[in-house]
Parts: C-alpha cells; structure tokens; sequence
C-alpha cells in the first residue's frame, strides 16, 4: 500500500481523475493509507484507486457538475467493496467487475480496512451507442463465463504495466459481450414518472444514434407513448427531443475524434455514424457548439493525449 496521502489531495486527485465524486472519510481520519494516480489503457483513462476512507459518493450535484459522461468499468483489486447504483446493491470481491454509470447516483462503500480499484473510463455515448446489447449496469460481473475470463485477463494487463497497447474497441466488445442482459419489452415497462420515462427514452436514443428513422414518433413508438406525452416529457425539462439528439451526436463524434489516432478521411464517416446526413450543416453546427472545426478539435485533443502520456511516464519513472 502507497504512503499516506493528505485526505484533500486524495479527494482533489479523485475529481481530477474521475470527474465529481466525493470521498468521504472515517471519523477524524485526515490522511489516506493510498492514493489516486492515473493509467492507461489505449486512449483511455484508468483510474487506480486506493484508500482506506469510508465511501466515495455521487450525487445529483456531483452529476450537474461535470460535462462529460461515462461508463465506468471498475474491477476490485484488493478488499472489499459494497456498491449501491442503478437501484441495486452488490459487494465486490477482489477480482470482481461491475459497471457503473456516471448519469446515475451511487455510493461505493469500504468493507475492508484497505481497498484497491481499477476503473476504465469508457466514453458513454460511443460506448452505448455501438453495440446492440444493453449492458448490466450496477450488478457485477457473473463468475465462470469465458468472457468474464477474458475481460478479467486484459484488464490484469494494466496492473501488470502492459495496458498502453490495449485497443479500446476490443474492450468494447468484451464488456459488453460480458455484461449483456436479456431484452426488455420496453412497451411493457411500468413507468409512472416522468423522470423514468426520460430516462428509458435517453437510453434508446444512445442505442440508435445512427439509425435513420430515429425520431419523436419512432422513439415514442418504441416506449409506449404517444409522440405528444414524450414531447411533453423533454417539455418538462426545458428541451426538445431535437436538442438532446443533436448533443448526443456531436458528443458522439467528439468521443470518436479523441480516439483516433488520424483525422484524415474519417470525419465523413463518424458524422455519418452518429446520424448526421449533411456533411455542410454538421461543420457548421461543430464550429458554433466547440468553437473550431472537426479537424482542429483532433489536433487538440491529440496533443493533450501527447502531453498526458509524458506526464504519466515521468510519474512511473
């Protein structure tokens, strides 16, 4: 275990890392038997975790926050862990998985005197969108099945020092392929709130970004409501269903531009694949939300990536 860490670097150092979440630490307890450091895997981010303070949390406050979303793919290494998110509770294992949604509230509570966590940052929106099954969100990882063997194993690569050559859409796949749940009759779902039913219409639309008959009647269709009670519902929340599509697209591109290794005959096709079918009106629209063109965004978010690594690599030196 790493020496002690002042606990307001620790928790400074989880917010950097992971966005707002908030540790909360044990009666009088004022530094932390670990710390919060980063790692990598390809393009993304890993945050390695380790504390013995009583929770982190995250709550609405934590999620009005921060502008970027994600699905965390945490795996215990050392200790325990009781994880209450997305209306389930489950205690971790050294050794087991869970995903955790960044959009959702949830408290990660110690079990064990010291602790140790890998989470993968996996962009939400790319992330959800690409693969047809919807993946368990708050219930860990079943035991036993080959791709839980196999997810365990490459994830086993980042402690090992192996994970910068990992490939995030192999990761993708494996996650999802590990996690994969039965079909919903969406139809069927009792949703008495508003609240639930935008949540069930925000989950479809990342699923079907690029299909072209996405739009207010079809989505409607697909959840049971009539294309005025969902207008009504985004109504509710002081936005449109055209709106939240066309963020949830440019985010898309945006998650895809950071990952690519080169822009060059690529931002044709990720603007098709997120839905846009006006190449025109898509840069146009790009320059007046980012302030730049799809181009210069790359170059930008590249050159981050570049300074990122030399940093991570002084560290481990």
């Amino acid at each position: 275990m790493s020496a002690a860490t002042p606990f307001e670097v620790w928790n400074d150092d989880l917010a950097a890392i992971c966005g707002s979440y908030f540790g909360v630490p044990n009666r009088g307890q004022d530094r932390v038997a670990g710390r919060v450091a980063v790692r990598a895997y390809g393009t993304l981010d890993v945050a390695d975790i380790s504390d013995d303070i009583d929770r982190i949390v995250r709550d609405r406050r934590g999620i009005r926050q921060d502008d970027a979303e994600h699905i965390f793919l945490v795996m215990q290494v050392d200790g325990r862990l009781g994880v209450d998110h997305n209306g389930q509770h489950t205690v971790l294992e050294a050794g087991d998985c869970i995903l955790l949604d960044s959009t959702k509230e949830g408290t990660l509570q110690n079990l064990h005197d010291q602790r140790r966590i890998l989470s993968f940052h996996l962009p939400r929106q790319s992330f959800l969108n690409e693969r047809g099954a919807v993946p368990e969100i708050g219930g860990a990882l079943t035991r036993g099945t080959l791709a839980s063997r196999l997810l365990r194993r490459r994830l086993g690569q980042v402690l090992q020092g192996r994970g910068t050559t990992g490939r995030a859409d192999l990761l993708f796949d494996l996650v999802h392929h590990a996690f994969a749940r039965p079909g919903v009759g969406l139809k069927d779902m009792a949703l008495e709130s508003s609240a639930g039913r935008y949540a069930l219409a925000l989950e479809v639309m990342d699923l079907n970004l690029g299909y072209e008959a996405l739009s207010l009647p079809w989505l409607a269709g697909q959840i049971g409501l009539s294309p005025r009670q969902l207008q009504r519902v985004f109504h509710d929340r002081g936005t449109s269903f055209r709106e939240v599509l066309r963020a949830k697209r440019y985010r898309f591109v945006l998650e895809h531009l950071e990952r690519l290794p080169s822009a060059h005959g690529n931002i044709a096709a990720l603007a098709y694949e997120a839905g846009f079918r006006d190449l025109s009106n898509f840069n146009r629209g790009f320059r007046r939300r980012i302030g730049m063109t799809p181009r210069d965004y790359h170059a930008r978010a590249h050159a981050r990536m570049a300074q990122k690594s030399k940093i991570s690599k002084t560290d481990r030196d």
